[in-house]
């Protein structure tokens, strides 16, 4: 007799030619890696968060019924966007309302704040001294749940990279170790956004699973989307965007179209990055255009530096900064980011 509390293979019915890729995504947030799938042409089942406003977001643009005002993405809509803890809700329940135990693939990003290198006075993540325990460092555990429970193909786990070093990588082994146990080939790779065109001091750790019982291997290399260019400066996704005084802005306000039409026309990477990479065009309101408040001494230590440069830089160079700086610790406190430099 089969068991039916295990994941079964695909039926008939999911084998069938043309049947859309199908994949879930764990702690969702609000959408990004669904987007990035369903533009890959994947069938998102479910997208599972316990993150209040993430959920409504995602279920505002991405969502089966899209709200009003909501700006629609181009591929078929996510199935269930659940505003769901992960560590109480089971993989049986959710195997229940998408009507299936297997999909393709599982995507997710557990949260990364227990491994933050960024974490220094509430509990460090680095340094026995420092090191305090965080519940969040476990969340791995759920996700797999989900991959024991649903069998996927492939999976995709995102993190930052201090989860590499916490606790003397104590939860990167036991990622990779926990995840072979379930019958897959696991690799371990680091990605840099802005090699793949996004314009982010951004690298994340990947931990990319393929079933055992599959041939073949996901490739190592990951290539940009087609519609990116490598190593996008931070200029070109600025340069619609109206100069703002430190503490102004508005949440919702016009786009400066004419702005918008200067860029377009004396950049080509902000006319790829703005129309092909953000859609600026499927926008109907420029939203969050706030700059966050400066003091007035900070003001004036900002106008110290150069562009893309740091405080730590400027102080080598002998300029005395107002904040009373500790010169073991923050000195690039301050930095002024470059439009035109490599990230």
């Amino acid at each position: 007799m089969p068991n039916h509390d295990v994941a079964q293979p695909r039926s008939r019915q999911d084998q069938s030619p043309g049947r859309p890729l199908t994949c879930l995504d764990l702690f969702s947030g609000c959408g990004g890696f669904s987007l990035g799938m369903i533009r890959a042409g994947f069938q998102v089942l479910a997208a599972v968060d316990f993150n209040k406003q993430a959920v409504e977001t995602a279920r505002e643009n991405l969502g089966l019924h899209e709200g009003p005002g909501s700006v629609r993405h181009v591929g078929t809509p996510i199935l269930h966007v659940l505003q769901q803890d992960l560590t109480s809700f089971r993989p049986e329940e959710l195997a229940k309302l998408i009507d299936r135990n297997h999909v393709d693939v599982i995507v997710g990003g557990p949260p990364c704040q227990g491994f933050s290198s960024a974490r220094q006075r509430d509990g460090a993540n680095h340094g026995d001294r420092r090191f305090v325990e965080d519940p969040r460092r476990h969340l791995f555990k759920e996700f797999l749940k989900y991959v024991e429970h649903f069998k996927p193909c492939v999976f995709v786990m995102e993190n930052v990279l201090g989860i590499r070093s916490a606790a003397g990588g104590e939860y990167y082994t036991r990622v990779l170790d926990e995840a072979r146990k379930l019958g897959y080939r696991v690799q371990s790779q680091i990605e840099d956004a802005y090699q793949l065109g996004v314009p982010q001091k951004r690298r994340r750790q990947l931990f990319i699973g393929v079933r055992a019982d599959l041939p073949g291997f996901f490739p190592t290399k990951i290539l940009p989307a087609p519609s990116a260019i490598p190593r996008t400066n931070l200029g070109a996704a600025l340069a619609d965007l109206p100069p703002l005084q430190a503490g102004t802005g508005d949440q919702v306000r016009e786009y400066d179209l004419a702005r918008r039409r200067e860029a377009l026309e004396s950049d080509l990477q902000a006319e790829n990055y703005l129309l092909r990479v953000l859609e600026v065009e499927r926008a109907v309101k420029l939203t969050g255009h706030v700059a966050r408040p400066h003091s007035q001494r900070d003001l004036r230590d900002f106008a110290l530096l150069a562009e893309g440069e740091n405080s730590a830089t400027a102080m080598r160079a002998g300029r005395t900064f107002e904040f009373p700086y500790d010169k073991t610790s923050f000195k690039d406190r301050y930095t002024r980011q470059s439009r035109t430099a490599q990230v």
